[in-house]
């Protein structure tokens, strides 16, 4: 792999927390996962192709997203034996999955994610997850934790209350720093995450309960009252008032809300005229 990587002239971006998955058997583990052999599969970054060409070789309708213009060439040599697969050129963020997948089927979305995109990707992929049946994602075993995490842990933040609302999430398996190149310093996990409505709640209180989270928990040693004074640009007799409609403490902590806390803020919000917005 580092010839190959070497030979495209491609340098990973530590910053970047660029790994690219080297392990077959890790592969043919996240690949056994997707239960129906010929489900539909969108990848984000397939990197040098560990995990696309166990699934392309299903014969599955295959499409792999990659940004990098020499990785995308590379790829798209790879795969050109499997006719029902392709290579999609640019950024994920920028299409929509009907774009990529227009039959309107529901698929299952694969990726080992960089730690800088892990985020935005999984807004892109909750966004439309009318389309999306489950999701199989790689990330470092600290992002996992966060996006698993409990009210009042340290790793507790906005992410796992977006994720929350929007999924339901069970841990798969643990990879070791041996099964990448270039070796990060840290493990990774991969996630099974099914999407799914936080019950009783709408679209809307889902938006706003997302934000919610975002503004509480911007400036975590701030109060509530001060912490949504901050985040939503409100008077502080505007934010105290919207904690005392959705009966919350304005003295405690963003981080010590769990998500039917933020519910009933996200609908007190909505009551007093306010937008939705997202995460």
């Amino acid at each position: 792999m580092a010839g190959t990587l070497r030979a495209l002239g491609v340098h990973p971006s530590k910053r970047l927390g660029q790994n690219f998955l080297s392990d077959p058997r890790v592969a043919r583990r996240i690949a056994g996962l997707i239960p129906d052999p010929l489900e539909p599969v969108l990848e984000i970054g397939p990197g040098l192709g560990a995990l696309s060409l166990e699934l392309a070789a299903s014969g599955r309708p295959f499409v792999a997203v990659e940004l990098d213009l020499r990785l995308a060439e590379y790829m798209e040599g790879e795969l050109r034996p499997f006719p029902r697969a392709r290579l999609v050129r640019g950024d994920v963020l920028d299409h929509r999955i009907e774009e990529l997948f227009p039959g309107g089927e529901r698929l299952t979305v694969v990726g080992n994610l960089p730690y800088s995109i892990t985020t935005p990707a999984l807004e892109w992929i909750f966004g439309q997850k009318e389309r999306v049946g489950r999701a199989f994602l790689m990330v470092q075993r600290e992002f996992a934790e966060r996006l698993t995490a409990k009210p009042g842990s340290k790793e507790y933040g906005s992410i796992s209350v977006f994720l929350a609302l929007n999924a339901g999430v069970q841990n798969c398996f643990r990879v070791s720093p041996g099964a990448f190149h270039p070796r990060p310093e840290v493990d990774s996990t991969v996630l099974e995450m099914t999407p799914r409505d936080y019950p009783g709640t709408t679209g809307e209180e889902r938006d706003a309960a997302s934000r919610m989270a975002r503004a509480s928990m911007g400036s975590r040693r701030k109060t509530l009252a001060n912490s949504l004074a901050k985040g939503l640009d409100l008077p502080g007799e505007e934010a105290r008032a919207l904690l005392a409609d959705a009966r919350l403490d304005p003295v405690r902590r963003g981080e010590t809300l769990s998500v039917p806390e933020f519910v009933s803020l996200a609908r007190a919000w909505i009551r007093r005229g306010r937008p939705g917005g997202g995460r």
